[in-house]
């Protein structure tokens, strides 16, 4: 990057805030996948105006820009492949308003999951999307991703619980899109275009976001099976029963040994997998929906059905299940995290799909699930410094999003695409899909200058 380039970035947001340093680009070119890209500066803004002049300088000489929050993307989205500015949003991480009356939230981007469930929960509030990963993905990256979580069943994702978007453009304009009540033309809904874009559209500068009164009771079950393909099975009676539980959740005797191996907090080691259920709503009636789940996982397979006694068993359960993934983690120096998803009734045929690739190419996996919504996440285990064993991987990965296409499933339930699955989208999409999706971008980015070559492949 020329000097002046570096001293027009200084004069936008100070020259502390600006790095060039090795050791700086080297630590802002990868996520959480073994993407890799190095950056030519990294810039830290604390307001929309520092972004929209750093993007009409980016137009003006044709930079690549790459917006940032906490990097623990699961796709390669925040990996500046093509060099050029990584635009850090970190320190815009100020709560503007809670507004519990009118149930609403003003957030910045850099703003964690977590520290909004914080915020609002003496307000008997909840942000009902609730990631995994909520301790340090940023209320930016959910916005980007359309960030799900383990209430996504019957509280939705991040698109569900949106009003409203400062925004700057790729342009570097600065637009203001729906708002704290009802938009003014409701049929234009710009919103739904603009989350789960992930960077490509624009740079979210504040959020608005709708808060849900904490429900007054939950019930949460564990229920244990010998095999997964009973516990997929339960979850397609459950729902088909007319019973919309809080969350569903799958875990896989893999990830049950490590949690319990790590946490040692009494799950069923000798289990195939479990399902952590839970219910939620006025006390009368959860009484029946829980028992009516009980019998239903009986029906079909279960060995045994656990309720939770009380707030110290239901805050295990669910440390078992929030940690799971760092649990696993240990078992292998690599791992990857993927998010295919498939329609509920398929769910069963897709943990055998998944359980047939591991065995044909000797790959380890543990299996994740939101699975209410079909939502997979396959842990893959493996060493990235053995290169026999990364062929493998890569063939892996492959044979599970497609078999989870065959099913009338998606690449992507919450993850998104960014370089990760790049090469899977013309498997998902006809020529003529990807190119009306190439002009919506241009029409939105006509210099390609903001996380260009990610999520739609280039023609």
């Amino acid at each position: 990057m020329d000097r002046d380039t570096l001293s027009q970035l200084v004069r936008i947001v100070g020259e502390g805030n600006v790095l060039t340093s090795e050791v700086s680009l080297a630590t802002y070119m990868y996520d959480a996948t073994l993407l890799y890209g190095r950056p030519d500066a990294v810039v830290f803004v604390q307001n929309a105006e520092e972004i929209a002049a750093i993007l009409k300088l980016a137009n003006a000489k044709k930079i690549p820009v790459t917006p940032r929050g906490a990097g623990m993307g699961l796709s390669g989205g925040t990996v500046p492949h093509r060099g050029g500015i990584v635009v850090v949003m970190t320190r815009m991480n100020r709560i503007l308003e809670i507004d519990p009356i009118n149930r609403v939230a003003v957030v910045e981007p850099g703003v964690t999951n977590m520290e909004l469930q914080k915020a609002v929960a003496p307000y008997g509030m909840v942000y009902m999307p609730d990631p995994a990963s909520q301790k340090v993905s940023t209320m930016g990256g959910n916005f980007g991703e359309n960030a799900g979580g383990m209430r996504g069943i019957k509280y939705g994702v991040t698109k569900d619980h949106i009003l409203g978007v400062e925004l700057v453009l790729p342009t570097g304009d600065i637009v203001q899109i729906g708002g704290k009540w009802e938009p003014i033309a409701p049929e234009l809904n710009l919103l739904a275009l603009l989350i789960g874009s992930e960077g490509t559209l624009g740079i979210a500068t504040k959020i608005i976001v709708r808060l849900t009164p904490h429900p007054p009771a939950i019930k949460t079950m564990l229920a244990v099976y010998n095999t997964l393909e009973e516990a997929g099975n339960s979850v397609s009676q459950i729902i088909a029963h007319g019973i919309i539980p809080a969350t569903l959740e799958l875990m896989d005797n893999k990830v049950i040994q490590a949690v319990e191996d790590w946490l040692h907090i009494g799950l069923p080691l000798e289990a195939g997998a479990v399902l952590l259920i839970e219910v939620d709503g006025f006390e009368a009636g959860l009484d029946r929906q829980a028992e009516k789940i009980i019998e239903l996982c009986r029906a079909n397979g279960a060995i045994d059905v656990k309720l939770a006694r009380n707030a110290a068993e239901r805050d295990n359960l669910w440390l078992a299940r929030r940690t799971a993934i760092g649990a696993i983690a240990r078992l292998r120096p690599s791992y990857d995290l993927e998010d295919a998803t498939v329609p509920r009734t398929r769910l069963p045929e897709m943990l055998r799909r998944v359980a047939a690739i591991a065995e044909k190419y000797n790959v380890p996996i543990g299996m994740l699930a939101h699975a209410g919504d079909g939502n997979l996440h396959p842990l893959v285990l493996f060493d990235e410094r053995d290169q026999e064993e990364m062929e493998r991987v890569h063939k892996t990965r492959g044979e599970i999003f497609k078999a989870a296409l065959d099913l009338g499933g998606t690449l992507s339930g919450e993850h998104g695409i960014g370089l990760a699955k790049l090469d899977f989208m013309p498997l998902a999409f006809t020529e003529v899909d990807l190119d009306f999706m190439r002009r919506e971008r241009r029409a939105f980015d006509p210099n390609g200058v903001l996380n260009a070559g990610k999520f739609i492949p280039e023609a």
